[in-house]
């Protein structure tokens, strides 16, 4: 937040906030998504605008809690929320530590996570915090800047539209492993409440500005949705998809036991301008490496995104075929995910991580005239 700059989340800054949210979200299901606005809007509706406050607002007397949907965006859609999931989660945290939340803040600020934090603190009547613990997307529990600046994850309260609530307590190592169980045996997701810590962490450890940065980027005043977002977003190139390959089995779980979802899948795009290089695009979950001309161009935890050259959206690989013109774009990660801590904690998700002295793995990284594409692994 800088000056001038929006206090409250009221129902237009709503519907700019969920356009803005679609940026950082490539594999966001469609469904789910209008469902989690639809409750947001109707939060809003019931409670009034929520108050949007400075990380450092806080103070080191006060809580914040923070709270993501975990499990399958598509399994919301078909088994909707009550509305009392994301309260219920948050008190069943306050009643485990004997102390009231003060604050929310969101897990990640993409797609329904975004309108998720937006319905907690408008149902519990509490502020919004301006940044989170992510600034991008990663797709484990733990892998968050929380982590990194060593704020527990545990104990995690989740609450189910089945009406279930329940409190995990575990080492950070295996609270994923605990939970997404929990979550498919409930329904397929759940409400989590988790990362309870006082304001003086939250501040140290939250990456700021993301809600107000995702409130730039929905505003329809602007046509470039990076355009108020800092540090600058770096354009590699604009070109036309030119095949779309997949593995011929899914590759090995990843992720200490928990596979990811989506499918190792590689996007080839021909450059239409500049130096017409062609760039092969590897994924899995999300775009982790990018080669241009066969050279690392760009890797995770940096954000990979293809947008559609004809309207600027973000284009998920899985809708990706040939004949569409996208640019590439990387959305730089905070700093706390190339420090050595953060580059391990990404790295636990499966991500491929390049930097000045780390090459990427050959047997990891398939070379783009490779004879067989179908035996890339991740």
């Amino acid at each position: 937040m800088t000056p001038g700059e929006e206090t409250a989340l009221d129902a237009t800054r709503l519907e700019d906030l969920a356009q803005g949210a679609l940026v950082l979200a490539a594999g966001a299901e469609h469904s789910s998504y209008r469902a989690s606005l639809d409750w947001a809007r109707a939060s809003i509706a019931e409670h009034g605008p929520v108050p949007l406050i400075r990380p450092g607002d806080l103070g080191s007397e006060r809580m914040c809690v923070t709270v993501s949907l975990l499990g399958s965006s598509a399994a919301l859609a078909e088994q909707l929320p009550t509305g009392e999931e994301p309260r219920r989660a948050v008190r069943a945290l306050e009643r485990r530590l004997g102390r009231t939340a003060d604050a929310v803040v969101p897990l990640n600020t993409a797609a329904e996570n975004a309108l998720l934090a937006v319905v907690t603190a408008a149902s519990c009547g509490l502020p919004l915090v301006d940044g989170d613990g992510c600034g991008r997307v990663l797709p484990l529990l733990e892998q968050t800047t929380f982590t990194i600046a060593g704020v527990d994850v545990a104990p995690v309260a989740l609450a189910t539209p089945a009406g279930d609530v329940v409190v995990v307590e575990a080492a950070g190592s295996r609270v994923e492993e605990l939970v997404r169980p929990l979550v498919l045996a409930a329904g397929g997701w759940a409400v989590a409440a988790c990362y309870a810590m006082d304001g003086a962490r939250l501040a140290a450890a939250v990456v700021p500005g993301t809600v107000s940065r995702a409130l730039a980027a929905g505003r329809p005043s602007h046509g470039d949705p990076f355009a108020l977002w800092q540090p600058k977003p770096r354009r590699l190139g604009i070109g036309r998809i030119t095949a779309v390959e997949h593995p011929a089995t899914p590759g090995p779980d990843t992720a200490g036991g928990t596979a990811l979802p989506s499918r190792p899948t590689s996007v080839v795009v021909s450059e239409t301008e500049g130096l017409h290089r062609r760039f092969r695009l590897e994924a899995h979950n999300e775009v982790l490496l990018v080669l241009a001309d066969g050279a690392p161009a760009a890797a995770a935890p940096d954000q990979i995104l293809m947008l559609s050259a004809a309207d600027q959206r973000v284009l998920d690989v899985e809708r990706a075929i040939p004949g569409v013109e996208v640019e590439i774009v990387v959305i730089p990660a905070a700093p706390a995910w190339h420090s050595p801590q953060g580059r391990r904690l990404a790295a636990a998700g499966g991500l491929i991580l390049l930097s000045p002295d780390l090459e990427p793995d050959a047997r990891r990284v398939k070379h783009p005239d490779a004879e067989r594409p179908e035996e890339t692994r991740w």
